[in-house]
Formats: C-alpha cells, sequence, structure tokens
C-alpha cells in the first residue's frame, strides 16, 4: 500500500497566537518557580543571620540594662546609708518648761566634733548611738538627756535634748555655779544663757565649799526650802534682794528689797519653810500697825516665835 502524505496544514493566526501564548506562560511559570527556588536558601540564610544579630543584641542589651540598674541601686543604697557629719540638735520641753541653758551652737559644736571622731560615724549601719547620746549627756550635766535618731532618708543625724531645771545661781570662792533641784552643779553661770542667768535667784554661799560641776553641792532640802521661801514672800509682795548661806550654821537668811533688815530662816527645819515664812509675814504685819521698823533682822528660826532687832 502507497501512502501519501498530505500536505501540511498551515495553524491559523488563532492558533500561532494560543500556542505562542502557551510557550511564553510556561516559560514565565517555569522562570519563576526558577528564581524562587534559587532565592529561597539565600532568604532563609539572611534572614537566620538577622535573627542571630538581633538575638545577641538583645542578649548584650539586657546584660548592660541589668548591671545598669545593679550599679544604680548600689549608689542609691550607699547614698541613703550614708551619715553627715553635722548633726541637728532639736530642744525638748519637758513638763517643767526648761529649755536649754547654753546657746545652741554649742550643742551643735560638741554634737559634730563628735561625729567627726569615728570613721564608723559616717554610715547608718556602722554608728552607734547610744554611744553619742551617752558622750552627749557625760559631757553636758546640765542635759537630762540626750538622744541620736537617724532619719531614713536624710543624712543628718537628729540629736535631742532634754535639759535640766534650773533652781538658783550659788556663788563660791571658785566661781558662780547653776544648781538644779537635786542640788548638783551644772555648769558655771557664765556660761548659762543671759535671759535665763538673770531670772534666777542667786545665793551667797559664805562656808568657802569648792564647787565642782556636775557634783553635788547642796543637800536637795535646802534648795526645797529656798523655793518654798521665796514663793511664799514673793505671793505676799516680798522681793528677795539677796540670800546668803552662812558658815557653820543651818541658816537662811534673806535680804528684803526697800527694807534696812533681812530675815533668819532654819534650814534644819526643812519641813517648816512654810509655816515659818508665814510666821515672818504675820510678825511684819503687827509691826507694821505698831510703826515699829526692825533695823537690822526679824528671826523666825523657831517655829510659831519671832524675834527682831
Amino acid at each position: 500500500m502507497k501512502l501519501f502524505k498530505g500536505k501540511p496544514v498551515e495553524p491559523t493566526r488563532r492558533q500561532r497566537y494560543e500556542r505562542e501564548q502557551g510557550s511564553a506562560a510556561n516559560y514565565s511559570y517555569y522562570n519563576r518557580r526558577s528564581q524562587t527556588s534559587d532565592n529561597t536558601g539565600r532568604d532563609t540564610a539572611r534572614e537566620a543571620l538577622r535573627k542571630a544579630a538581633r538575638k545577641h543584641g538583645s542578649f548584650w542589651l539586657q546584660r548592660f540594662g541589668l548591671l545598669f540598674l545593679l550599679v544604680a541601686a548600689v549608689a542609691c543604697l550607699i547614698s541613703s546609708a550614708s551619715l553627715s557629719p553635722h548633726a541637728k540638735i532639736i530642744a525638748l520641753k519637758g513638763a517643767d518648761g526648761a529649755a536649754l541653758l547654753q546657746d545652741p551652737s554649742v550643742y551643735q559644736a560638741a554634737a559634730d566634733k563628735l561625729l567627726d571622731g569615728s570613721i564608723l560615724n559616717r554610715t547608718k549601719i556602722t554608728v552607734n548611738t547610744d554611744h553619742l547620746a551617752q558622750a552627749l549627756a557625760k559631757q553636758f550635766p546640765e542635759l537630762g538627756g540626750a538622744t541620736v535618731t537617724l532619719p531614713l532618708l536624710a543624712h543628718r543625724p537628729i540629736v535631742y535634748l532634754q535639759p535640766v531645771q534650773p533652781v538658783l545661781i550659788m556663788s563660791t570662792p571658785n566661781g558662780s555655779f547653776v544648781i538644779d533641784s537635786t542640788g548638783k552643779a551644772l555648769l558655771p553661770s557664765t556660761s548659762l544663757i543671759a535671759a535665763q542667768r538673770d531670772a534666777l535667784p542667786a545665793v551667797i554661799d559664805q562656808s568657802g565649799f569648792k564647787v565642782e560641776a556636775n557634783k553635788l553641792v547642796l543637800p536637795s532640802s535646802t534648795v526645797a526650802f529656798v523655793q518654798v521661801v521665796l514663793t511664799q514672800l514673793k505671793a505676799h509682795s516680798f522681793t528677795a534682794a539677796s540670800l546668803t548661806l552662812p558658815a557653820a550654821s543651818q541658816e537662811l537668811d534673806v535680804k528684803l528689797a526697800d527694807q534696812p533688815f533681812f530675815v533668819k530662816f532654819n534650814l534644819a527645819d526643812a519641813a517648816s519653810a512654810r509655816t515659818q515664812a508665814g510666821t515672818f509675814i504675820a510678825a511684819f504685819g503687827r509691826l507694821q500697825q505698831q510703826g515699829i521698823s526692825p533695823g537690822q533682822y526679824i528671826d523666825v528660826r523657831l517655829v510659831g516665835r519671832a524675834y527682831y532687832k
């Protein structure tokens, strides 16, 4: 059998267009696939490197941040625990209304010197507040007590001072001293604030006894006797110009202002101070009614009796 090949049929324009479009689409598909396939590995590697770099930077950032916070915390702790060598003085007033007997700057200087005397006093952890308070109380007998406290955030220690109530000033051959209610010499009267010194009664001691600060120089009963007598005289408008303790006797001589005489009181009978003062007031009233003016003294040392000269 003889085969005959027919003349090939020419494709139409539409067929040629579709064939071209199909080849282009296939080529574009394979081209995109090839590029994607070729770039995927490199993109993945770059992304891994970027993540590693970010993780590495974040690691050191966290470490430096923690280190900074730790340093800041230590610095704050050291700052809050440090103490200034300059104390803050606060005077406390008791029920008797006592005020500081010396200028506050005197106590300020003493407290600062104690704080500056040891390196242990530079921090709140090592400072011994009880030792500081005891040292101040020992240095100043006129203080009834001292307390040192530490502020929570501030740096200046706070020193609370409780002064003793002064009662009188006793003049002796070796100087004048401030006396409290127990009969103890607190400090020289020259150290006392002028306003308080002028307000205290002065007693002249003729016994020749040598007085020292922070020592008992008078019985407390004698101090109480003087206070009672002065209170009774003031209540009846008498003003004591001077008070004297004669040598070798249990006697108190009170010189009255605007009067030529003085009054003799018996210190040995301390419980009768009010009675003796009352005896003098009554006797003086009777003498005035009779027109008698004693020129030297009125003696009330015997309870219930008065003698004059």
